[in-house]
């Protein structure tokens, strides 16, 4: 296991996938990240990449050639190399290969770093388009916090918090399925939601627009949770496995689940990027806890 630390929080890594899979502070003596218990969900933090969500009969079109992709995409599954690691920042890359090529065919270089501030961890993920045409992706992240977090409590003691009151287009999955159906609305959000297990009834909650750059995990009867700051990402999820399940996830995308009548035109699928060739694609986010 890597193991970066500062007088705050240790974190920690694997290679497989570049994944986050401990925050623990020393000051609230609290392991604030999911332990990737495979009774209820065997990741942390995954990396979705190429990929956000499910497609359709898992595959999707290029200039009329089907390819094949698994939900969420590789990353997850591919094993990163450190390209730097210094005391406090971490840098891990993937780059394409002839496997890689087989189900996504472009030239691509991805580089996930991770930085200790304080009781802050900066995360950054560049794409690297070093293909000599356009290429097209979707990247998100997946973290899973413990919830409860403090033992004594229970997941409906803890609520998400916006910096204020929103409204998003929310958007829904067949949860048979796993793509999205033909409904969506503008709905009206508090700045508070109570957690419990009923709000994931129908899959992942599913919003299209927030506009708090600061989202919280929160409780009734503690003072500990968890900050992420999000400051330019499209999408928005929230979830839970299912009822029991001690963990909540905040999920910011850049891409999101195939429609139910998609065409399975890559280029064109919903919140797909492009990248021109030589050029690079960079967002962020970052945890905080208290």
């Amino acid at each position: 296991m890597i193991t970066l630390e500062n007088e705050y929080l240790t974190i920690q890594f694997k290679k497989l996938g570049a994944e986050l899979t401990k925050i623990y502070s020393k000051e609230t003596k609290l392991n604030y990240l999911w332990n990737g218990d495979a009774t209820f969900w065997k990741r942390h933090a995954p990396i979705l990449f190429p990929i956000v969500g499910k497609l359709k009969d898992n595959a999707y079109k290029i200039n009329g050639e089907f390819y094949e992709l698994p939900q969420h995409g590789f990353a997850r599954d591919l094993e990163f190399s450190i390209v730097n690691k210094t005391t406090s920042k971490i840098t891990f890359e993937l780059t394409y290969s002839k496997e890689t090529l087989i189900n996504y065919p472009f030239k691509f270089t991805l580089q996930v770093s991770y930085e200790l501030k304080k009781n802050q961890v900066l995360v950054n993920y560049k794409v690297i388009n070093v293909d000599d045409t356009t290429i097209f992706f979707s990247i998100g992240a997946h973290p899973a916090f413990n919830c409860p977090l403090v033992k004594g409590t229970s997941f409906n003691d803890y609520y998400l918090e916006f910096e204020k009151a929103e409204k998003p287009t929310q958007l829904f999955l067949n949860p048979q399925t796993g793509f999205r159906n033909n409904i969506s609305k503008t709905i009206n959000l508090e700045k508070q939601i109570d957690l419990s297990y009923d709000l994931f009834k129908n899959d992942a909650l599913m919003f299209e627009g927030i506009e708090s750059k600061k989202v919280s995990l929160k409780s009734k009867k503690h003072n500990h949770g968890i900050h992420l700051h999000i400051p330019n990402w499209r999408y928005l999820a929230f979830w839970t496995k299912k009822t029991n399940t001690p963990f909540i996830c905040f999920e910011p995308w850049m891409g999101i689940a195939d429609n139910e009548n998609t065409d399975q035109v890559y280029s064109t699928k919903e919140g797909i990027q492009e990248l021109s060739v030589n050029k690079t694609y960079e967002n962020e986010y970052r945890f905080e806890v208290f």
